[in-house]
């Protein structure tokens, strides 16, 4: 595959009636962090511009960059939080009572990362394997104990796990599906490994979160498709699968978690009818509410910078709370680097030592915060904003949140 692809068609309907509504510039990969010997190279930067589907109403990516570029060397853990591993938590517990599972039950998760979410079920008894294109957390999961086959979930290595392992009563999937630029590859990939009375449980970002919440960070190069109800509706029922159950979550500042089921014709969701409702009152079946939603992240760019600006100019010492992908679209699109923003504080060991991308603003441990005392600390998890301000309160620090609205703590 090429460096990057441009998108033609939709990549649920194929329809070529594609509107662009947002449009971000060029952009490194976000989640590309770089070391101080990588500073004086040229940083590749990629296209970054949302379509809207007039047909089938899903927004997508303009331009699809190759996963081996993204993926191979991946700094992403959900461990870190607080809040993720309750979720994976909760998600475990449900769906091992649902299922009846035991121990002879295979649990397979695409995007198993470091293995965090698989943890959960190994340690309720049940077989986990788990698949994952980043070498580096594949070894930290393996060094966990959770089985993990390097590479990209497919047709292809379904049947390879199925030979080898037999089919999974439960396919597990969280924040991954919108990384996938075929589909159709997946779910056929899916059905295959899946057991005719097994689940395929997943959360995906909520495009309705994004657009009222002005969530454009959560929009960089990894996250290819941005779903509404509808058109999810639209893709599974095509591949053979029917909705189970939809819940809107909390997580990644809105998602949902959707359990799917091999088509039988005994289900019916009444949440699916609702959420749809809701989704045409909102407007995200029209082009207009794109326009709209593009137009206030251009106001949203002019206020926040301005802001630090003027706070700098004032001589207070600004730092950024958390490194997250959508930290780097931040910085990029609204123009911050070093000359505003002192470092970012993460806790993230793999971020530590490293400089954001584009912007090579540097990256130290979060005790930092603690010996600095900073006057004004940005926060980009501000999905965690909570956990966040509870964890920096004694430093003193005014705490300034960029989504949905620049607001001052």
């Amino acid at each position: 595959m090429k460096q990057i692809k441009k998108v033609k068609r939709c990549r649920i309907c194929k329809s070529r009636d594609l509107y662009k509504f947002l449009d971000l510039g060029e952009m490194p990969i976000p989640n590309g962090f770089l070391r101080e010997e990588d500073l004086p190279k040229k940083e590749k930067y990629f296209p970054l511009a949302c379509l809207f589907c007039r047909n089938c109403n899903l927004v997508q990516l303009a331009d699809v960059v190759n996963p081996d570029i993204m993926f191979k060397d991946y700094v992403y853990i959900p461990s870190g939080s607080k809040l993720l591993m309750n979720n994976f938590y909760n998600l475990a517990c449900d769906a091992y009572k649902k299922l009846n599972l035991s121990k002879s039950s295979l649990v397979f998760d695409i995007g198993s990362n470091d293995g965090s979410l698989l943890s959960f079920f190994k340690g309720l008894g049940t077989r986990v394997l788990g698949v994952d294109p980043a070498l580096n957390l594949a070894k930290v999961a393996k060094e966990r104990g959770i089985p993990t086959e390097v590479g990209l979930f497919s047709r292809t290595l379904a049947k390879k796990i199925v030979s080898k392992h037999g089919q999974a009563d439960l396919i597990t999937a969280t924040n991954v599906v919108a990384h996938i630029d075929d589909l159709e590859n997946l779910l056929d990939g899916i059905r295959l490994l899946l057991k005719d009375q097994g689940l395929f449980i997943c959360e995906v970002h909520y495009l309705l979160d994004l657009i009222t919440k002005n969530e454009f960070d959560t929009i960089y190069h990894e996250h290819l498709s941005y779903f509404s109800l509808k058109p999810w509706k639209v893709l599974v029922e095509k591949h053979g699968f029917e909705i189970d159950e939809v819940r809107r979550i909390n997580i990644h500042g809105g998602s949902l978690r959707l359990t799917l089921r091999k088509k039988s014709g005994g289900t019916h969701c009444k949440t699916v009818k609702y959420l749809i409702t809701l989704e045409e009152r909102s407007g995200l079946y029209t082009e207009d509410t794109y326009r709209q939603f593009a137009g206030r992240i251009l106001a949203l760019k002019t206020e926040l910078k301005s802001l630090l600006v003027n706070l700098r100019a004032k001589g207070k010492k600004i730092v950024g709370l958390g490194a997250p992908a959508k930290a780097n679209v931040i910085t990029n699109f609204f123009d911050i680097d070093p000359q505003v923003l002192d470092y970012i504080a993460d806790a993230t060991l793999y971020k530590q030592g490293r400089y954001t991308p584009g912007k090579h603003i540097p990256i130290y441990p979060e005790e930092r915060i603690f010996a600095d005392l900073p006057d004004y600390s940005v926060i980009f998890t501000w999905n965690f904003a909570n956990e966040i301000i509870q964890k920096y309160r004694k430093t003193g620090t005014k705490f300034i949140i960029p989504i949905p609205e620049v607001k001052i703590v």
